[in-house]
């Protein structure tokens, strides 16, 4: 199999990937949309309840499916069920955007 070939092979097996919807997805919209989220996830996507998830540097593919799972019933937690019912799939998308474009830093301990 030449370069060329594995090159179209592999594009268009992309092009049917769960995480091509992803890059259709509008980060500014998801932050507009995110404000109802930052009650319980923080202005940041890093919750201060522990009982919270951080969703700030969370893979799209990650939030996406969540949140579509809240929304079906896959999934239960009464608040977010609740935050999912209306939102549509391109609305779940921009927020996922929108918290997959933070970066996060991570410091390894030191080790004695």
């Amino acid at each position: 199999m030449n370069t060329s070939t594995v090159i179209a092979a592999t594009c268009l097996l992309f092009s049917f990937s769960p995480f091509t919807a992803t890059f259709a997805a509008d980060p500014v919209n998801g932050r507009a949309l995110s404000r109802q989220c930052t009650v319980c996830h923080g202005k940041t996507g890093v919750a201060n309840d522990p009982e919270v998830p951080n969703l700030a540097g969370q893979s799209a593919f990650y939030l996406e499916k969540s949140m579509k799972d809240y929304r079906s019933g896959v999934r239960e937690d009464r608040r977010m069920t609740l935050m999912a019912a209306n939102l549509t799939d391109d609305q779940i998308k921009d927020i996922a955007a929108w918290y997959a474009s933070f970066k996060i830093e991570v410091t390894v301990p030191e080790q004695e």
